[in-house]
C-alpha cells in the first residue's frame, strides 16, 4: 500500500511538475537521442603519435548497440561481452581513423586497454561511451608535417571533435585547438548545441623539443559524462515509463501526463499552430472538420512513432534512424509547400470568380474558397508526420523493461494532446476569422487568404531549405 501511495505521489508530482514548467525542446541527451559524438585528442611526442579516442552515443544508437554488446542475449552486459566488445569497438577506430606524416600512410594500433560506460540517460534507457587508445610509432622531428582523419560513422550527426598537444615538444603550427571544449564529450557547451562542432580532420607541423607540461593521451581521465534530462518534456515522459503503469488509477494519471505533454509540445515551437492558423484563413471551413483534422493529426503521430520504433527494432544498427527523421522533415515541408501553392491557385482563382459574378449581377459580395479534401489531408498529414523524440524514446524504453501496450498508450495520448492544442487554435482561428471579416476593410479580408496561402508555401519552402541545408 505505502509504495502505491509513493508511485502515486510520483505521477502527481510529475503531472504538476509539467503542467508548470512549461516547454523546452524535446531531448534527453545534450546533442538530441540520434546522434553519435566522436573526440580524437592527438598527443604528438618524439617517437610517434598516440590518439585518444571517444565515442558518445545518445539514447537511440545506444539502445541499438546493445545488441552487439549482448552477444548472449540475456539482457545483461557481462564483463566479458564488455572487453570484447571494447576490443571490436577500438579496432574498429583504429581503421577508421586516417594518419599520416609527411605524407606516408601509417597505422594506428589499439594500446592500453580501453573501457566502457552506460550512463543513465531518457526513459530508463542508456547512453553510451567508449574509450579506446590508440598508437602509431614513428620518429617525429621538427617540421614533420602530421595529417589526421576521422572517417568513423560517416553521415551520422554529432558532434566532432579534434584536438593536438605536444608532449615534450612544441607544435609548430596545428589548425586545431590543444583543448577540448567539450572536456572530452563530457561537458557540452550550452551555446554550440544548435550547431555542434564538426572537426574531422587536424594538419600539424611539429615544432622543437621543449616541456610544454602536456600529459600524454593515455594519462587522461576516463570519467563518464555526468548525465541528467536535458529538458522538461522529456524528464516528464521518461518518468511515466517507468512509475506508471502498475495500476488503473496510476494508468489513468500517467495517460493524463502524457497528453498535457503533447500539449505542451505541441504549444512549443513548431509549424504545425501557424500552419493550422494560416490554412483557416479565409475557408470555410466547420468545426467539425477541425476536429477530424485533429483526430488525423493524433492517428498519424502515432502511427510514424510506431513506425519508426518498429524499424528500429527490427533493422538494429543497419538503420540509421535520424536519416529517416531526415527524410520525413522534408516530406512534412514539401507537403506544406505543395498546400500552400494549392491553396494559392485555388483562393486566386476564387477571387476572380468572385469578381466576375460580381460584375455580372451588379451585386458587391465575396465567395469564400471552399475547404477541399485535398487540402484537410494534407494539413492532417504534415501536421503528425514528424515523431517526437520523446515518444519514441518513450516507446522503445517501455519495449526494454517489457510494457510495450503501456508505452503505445502513452504515445497515443501524447498524440491526443498534440491535437487537441491544434484543434483549440483551429476554434480560436474560426472564431478570430469570423470576427475580423466582418471588421477588416474590404480589399484587406478579400486578399488575406491568398496572403495566408503564400505564407503557408514558403512555410514550405523554409523547412525544406532548412533541413536540407542542417
Amino acid at each position: 500500500m505505502r509504495r502505491r501511495t509513493v508511485r502515486l505521489a510520483t505521477i502527481a508530482v510529475v503531472l504538476g511538475g509539467v503542467l508548470v514548467l512549461g516547454a523546452g525542446a524535446a531531448q534527453a541527451h545534450p546533442l538530441g537521442n540520434f546522434t553519435i559524438n566522436l573526440y580524437d585528442g592527438l598527443a604528438i611526442h618524439s617517437h610517434g603519435v598516440d590518439v585518444d579516442h571517444v565515442i558518445d552515443m545518445a539514447e537511440i544508437p545506444a539502445f541499438q548497440e546493445r545488441s552487439r554488446i549482448d552477444t548472449n542475449g540475456d539482457g545483461a552486459i557481462g564483463d566479458d561481452e564488455s572487453a570484447g566488445y571494447v576490443e571490436r569497438s577500438c579496432a574498429g577506430a583504429a581503421d577508421a581513423l586516417a594518419l599520416s606524416v609527411d605524407g606516408t600512410e601509417i597505422a594506428l594500433h589499439p594500446g592500453a586497454a580501453g573501457s566502457l560506460a552506460l550512463p543513465p540517460g531518457a526513459s530508463g534507457l542508456s547512453t553510451l561511451r567508449v574509450e579506446c587508445r590508440l598508437s602509431a610509432d614513428i620518429a617525429i622531428r621538427p617540421d614533420t608535417a602530421i595529417a589526421f582523419r576521422d572517417d568513423a560513422d560517416p553521415g551520422r550527426i554529432g558532434w566532432h571533435e579534434v584536438t593536438a598537444t605536444g608532449v615534450g615538444m612544441t607544435l609548430a603550427s596545428s589548425d586545431v585547438p590543444a583543448t577540448s571544449s567539450s572536456a572530452r564529450l563530457t561537458t557540452y557547451p550550452a551555446d554550440l548545441l544548435s550547431s555542434p562542432l564538426d572537426q574531422r580532420s587536424a594538419s600539424i607541423v611539429a615544432g622543437t623539443a621543449a616541456d610544454t607540461g602536456a600529459a600524454p593521451a593515455t594519462d587522461l581521465p576516463t570519467s563518464p559524462i555526468a548525465r541528467g534530462f536535458g529538458d522538461r518534456f522529456t524528464t516528464a515522459f521518461a518518468s511515466l515509463v517507468t512509475t506508471g503503469g502498475s495500476s488503473p488509477l496510476l494508468w489513468l494519471l500517467a495517460l493524463a501526463t502524457a497528453f498535457a505533454i503533447g500539449g505542451l509540445h505541441a504549444l512549443g515551437p513548431g509549424h504545425g499552430k501557424t500552419l493550422m492558423a494560416a490554412y483557416l484563413v479565409g475557408t470555410d471551413v466547420r468545426p467539425r472538420q477541425i476536429v477530424a483534422v485533429g483526430a488525423a493529426v493524433s492517428a498519424m503521430h502515432t502511427a510514424s512513432v510506431v513506425a519508426l520504433g518498429l524499424t528500429v527494432l527490427a533493422a538494429g544498427q543497419a538503420f540509421t534512424p535520424e536519416v529517416a527523421y531526415r527524410w520525413t522533415t522534408l516530406a512534412s515541408g514539401a507537403l506544406v509547400a505543395i498546400l500552400g501553392g494549392y491553396l494559392l491557385v485555388t483562393r486566386s482563382r476564387a477571387i476572380a470568380h468572385g469578381r466576375a459574378h460580381a460584375h455580372g449581377h451588379d451585386h458587391d459580395h465575396t465567395h469564400e474558397p471552399r475547404s477541399g479534401r485535398f487540402g484537410l489531408a494534407t494539413l492532417a498529414v504534415s501536421g503528425g508526420i514528424l515523431p517526437s523524440p520523446s515518444a519514441l524514446i518513450a516507446l522503445l524504453a517501455a519495449v526494454a523493461i517489457g510494457r510495450l501496450v503501456f508505452g503505445l498508450a502513452l504515445v497515443l495520448a501524447f498524440g491526443v494532446g498534440l491535437a487537441a492544442v491544434l484543434m483549440g487554435v483551429g476554434f480560436g482561428t474560426i472564431r478570430v476569422r469570423d470576427l475580423m471579416g466582418r471588421r477588416l476593410p474590404g480589399a484587406l479580408a478579400t486578399w488575406a487568404p491568398v496572403l495566408s496561402a503564400a505564407g503557408i508555401c514558403l512555410l514550405g519552402v523554409a523547412l525544406v531549405a532548412r533541413t536540407a541545408a542542417a
